[in-house]
This record gives structure tokens, sequence and C-alpha cells, in this order.
């Protein structure tokens, strides 16, 4: 019998109905017959259709204001420089640039013969239009130092920047700086539909449920084979998981570790798996009790086993975290060897900061309150609220009460924002922007007041010191030795607890070919991708 791929779950719960009755009947052989009859049904000229299940739901389509990492990850717009499988920077709609010897002034030569999607050509002018508007709508571009914008010839750019700043290319891969068409928008200057330069071209979108992309016949590069694109918002990982069993979905993106075997046990569905520049890792709240301590930081860095993390939550897909980036990545400090398991420690700590067990009930506590906290996390990564469960488990082992707080991810970054938690529990994209001087100005500098992306109240004026240093340093060797300092410092003040280090987990049907995951998670490059 030929295998049907089945098209949702209804379906398939209504075949095995139907199954179960004809093979009562005796009509099994009938139903072979069928079977084939549908198979080649299916495959006669069926158009090249993806559907791919993630769980972050498109919540905008414009890339000035939340919308770039879903245009860009889909391939509907291009940025000037690209990140490569190995995520270094690459060529994009720049072929080639150079920095003047004073570090200022910036040339990106771009390409010729690149139309946006409306048919109108790309060239210097839409380029300058687009990263001038960013400029002053993308948060992202608020702190780079840029002075002007300037055109030397039709497809020669020239950006200065007030002071050197070598992170330049780098801040030029995020989505919010790709071009876009002045068709995008209307003539009062309203957004209206992203119109770029990619292989695929935006069709129509269902806020916070899906986008709908349709290929780029006349795109400058490599021609995409696949007709149409449907990128689904999916939260919940066992939905997905159930979708891309069903046949619903041809790639289910981020699915935990422990669906792994179930999936490649499927005879359809081939498991992906990718070492990114992510880390889960715990924020302090450090502007109130116990976290305005640095012993009772320290402590619970000690108190939790991140080998048990990555062995019974992680089901062996991870690497423990000893500091910020994982050592394979060049700007990480791999002299560092981070807090190790020592429980006994974590009290010793904990005592030493007047916090004592006076009544015999295994909670601590301190002036008669006890050592209670609040560790907040989300559900949209798997893998995070089992995570909060066996902390919280570790925590009790010291003498630490805590409460969980498992919401969705709007929730719980309106909590942080609003200081109403102790510890926050995430994953942490390291390297969207190939270059450790995003992840150092959002999360440790405090240029952003006591209320950082994930810290809040973390404030050392040696680390903003050096963070400003390494952006006007040009050379890469003396920025490695800048940002090795400053993870030094981060570590021993101990604003964050480092957990582990990201395998992304995608399953992938297997008459998907070309497919492939992305270190820094920057495109899906679905060019690449076809049925067969």
């Amino acid at each position: 019998m030929m295998k049907i791929k089945l098209n949702t779950i209804g379906t398939w719960i209504a075949l095995v109905t139907i199954l179960g009755v004809i093979a009562f009947s005796g009509c099994m052989d009938k139903e072979g017959t069928n079977t084939e009859k549908i198979e080649v049904e299916k495959n006669s000229g069926a158009p090249q259709e993806l559907t791919i299940g993630s769980p972050w739901a498109p919540k905008a389509i414009n890339p000035y204001s939340g919308g770039s990492y879903i245009l860009q990850r889909n391939c509907i717009v291009e940025t000037l420089v690209s990140i490569d499988y190995k995520g270094k920077l690459a060529p994009g709609l720049a072929e080639s640039w150079e920095v003047s010897e004073d570090g200022l002034a910036w040339t990106f030569h771009l390409r010729k013969s690149v139309k946006f999607h409306d048919d109108t050509p790309f060239n210097v002018d839409a380029m300058k239009s687009s990263l001038e508007r960013a400029m002053e709508e993308a948060a992202v571009f608020k702190s780079i130092p840029i002075a002007s914008v300037e055109t030397k010839d039709d497809h020669t750019l020239l950006i200065t920047t007030k002071e050197p700043f070598a992170p330049l290319p780098a801040y030029l891969t995020k989505g919010e700086s790709a071009p876009i068409s002045s068709s995008s928008f209307d003539e009062n200057g309203k957004f209206l539909e992203p119109i770029g330069t990619g292989p695929f071209k935006f069709e129509s979108w269902k806020p916070k449920e899906e986008i709908r992309l349709v290929k780029n016949d006349d795109y400058w590069g490599t021609k995409p084979k696949l007709d149409k694109v449907i990128y689904k918002g999916i939260p919940e990982a066992i939905t997905r998981i159930m979708m891309s069993k069903a046949g619903e979905l041809n790639i289910a993106q981020i699915l935990p570790p422990d669906a792994v075997k179930g999936l490649e046990s499927a005879d359809n569905i081939d498991v992906s798996t990718k070492s990114i520049g992510r880390v889960r890792l715990i924020g302090f709240n450090m502007k109130r009790e116990p976290f305005n301590e640095l012993k009772v930081r320290k402590a619970v860095n000690y108190a939790i086993d991140r080998d048990a993390l990555v062995k019974y939550v992680l089901e062996g897909v991870g690497t423990p975290a000893r500091c910020l980036f994982p050592p394979e990545f060049y700007w990480a400090n791999t002299d560092l060897n981070g807090y190790t398991y020592d429980p006994e420690k974590a009290r010793n700590l904990l005592e030493e900061a007047g916090w004592i067990d006076t009544d015999d009930d295994g909670v601590l506590d301190k002036n008669g309150k006890p050592l209670e906290i609040t560790l907040l996390t989300y559900t949209e990564r798997a893998a995070l609220p089992p995570t909060a469960e066996m902390i919280q488990s570790q925590l009790a082992e010291v003498g630490i009460k805590s409460e969980l707080k498992v919401l969705k991810c709007d929730a719980a970054s309106e909590m942080k924002k609003a200081g109403e938690f102790d510890m926050f529990l995430v994953g942490r994209g390291l390297l969207f922007i190939p270059d450790p001087d995003s992840i150092m100005m959002e999360d440790y500098h405090s240029i952003h007041g006591v209320d950082g992306f994930l810290w809040y109240g973390y404030h050392n004026e040696r680390v903003n010191e050096l963070i400003d240093k390494g952006r006007v340093t040009m050379d890469i060797e003396e920025r490695k030795g800048i940002y090795d300092e400053v993870q030094k410092l981060v570590l021993e003040d101990a604003p964050i607890v480092y957990l582990n280090y990201y395998v992304n987990i995608d399953a992938v049907d297997s008459s998907v070919h070309g497919y492939q995951m992305h270190p820094n998670e920057y495109s899906f490059h679905l060019e690449n991708v076809y049925i067969e």
C-alpha cells in the first residue's frame, strides 16, 4: 500500500475511522487502489506550496515597527550586508564595502539590475531613503552615530559616522535597514505593505496568525522554486508537533527536545538540529530585595545544577553555559569557567547575607521575612517552563521558596517592564547582529537607565566605559580583549544566571529539500527550498 500524506488533523481522524470500517467489511484490496489514485492525483501538477509553523506569530509587517524579523526571515526584504552560514558578514544588496582610515566614512557598492517587487529599480536613492527612514523610526538605529547618508553615483552609498563605529556593517544586517519601495507608503507617508527585493513577495496576512508569500519570478539571485509560502504563528509546541505529524506543516520550528524521539520514528519527518547564538538565562531584579545583594545573586548561581538541566530538561540537546557567548563563537571569553554547581557554597553565601532558617520550616528568613521570590517565564519557548520547574526545586534545596509565573511572552514582558518579578527566565538571542556591540548595549550598558533588556537595576561604570570603547575601536583583536573583560566583570557582578546554550530543533517533512537552519536565525533562505 502506498503512503497517504494527510492534510489536516481532521482528515486523519476521519480516515482512521473509514479504514476501520473498510477493514471490517473485508475491502482492503479496494482501499489499496484508492490510495494509489489519491497519491497520483496529489502529485500531478501539484503547486510548490510550503507551510511553516513557528512559535512566533506575525504581529506587524512594517519593518520599522516590529515586522522586520518576519519579513527578513521569510525572504521578503533583504539587507545591504548579509550573514553567511558560518555567522560571518557577507555581501547582500551591497557587493562590497570599505571604510576610510579614520574609521568615519563607509562606502557601499550596490548590486545592479535589482528590482523591487513592484518592478521599480533598486538604486542608491531608494537605499538612502529607506535607511534614513530607519534612522528616524527604528529603535535599533537610535544609538548608531550616523552623521550623514549620501549618494556618490547610482550604485554607491556613502555613510559617514560622527565617530569611528566598528560594528556598522553588522548593524546593516538588521531587517529594519532593508530597502523597501516608495510604493510601500501612501501619499501621506502611511505604511501600506512591505514591497522589498527578496525572492518572495508579500501577498497577505492575518495579524497574529499568518503571513502568505508568493514567489518573485524576477528575483536577481537564485530563482525560487516554491510558488507559495504560508508562515503560521502557532505558540503551543504540542500543536506544532501534531500538525507536523498530520502533514499540515512542512516545517515545524523550535520544538522541545522531548519530541525528538517521537518525530524521528515518523516515516515522513526528518529532524534537523542546529547550534545557534542563543542562551537560556535568568535576569535578576536588582532594584529590590533579595537580589540587590551580590551574595544572594551568587548563591543562586551556585544553587543551580546546569548539567542536570541539560540532561533532564533538554534530553541532552544543549550544553551548559559558562558565560555569555557559546565557546565556538569568536567573541566568547573561553578563559572563564562560570559558576559550578555547589549548593553548600550557596547556603554559606546566603548565611553570610543574613538569611537563616530560624523556624526550621525549610525556608530561610531574615528579620522575620521569608526568602520567597517570583520566577517569571513564558510558554512560547517550550523548554522554559520545565526549566523553571527544575530550578524551583533546586532553589528549594538551599532554602529559597519560589513562585512560578508562566505566561504568554507579551504578558511576561509587561510584568518585567513593571518590575513585578524577582527572576526572569528567557531565551536570549545573542548575535542577531553579528557583533557583540548590540547585546552589550542592550543588556549590560546602563544607558537605558535601570531597565535594560533583561536585568533590572544593574550598573557598572567600568562596564559602560569598556562597551563604549569597543564601539570606536576598529582593530578586531583589540575589540576582542575589550569584550573579554566585559564578560569577566559581568560574571563577577552576577546580574545574570547563564544556564545553557541553544540547539534549535525543527521537524521537516521528508518531501522538503534545501532547507537549512541558520546559526544567527538570519533567514530561512526559502529560495533554496523545494518540494519533491
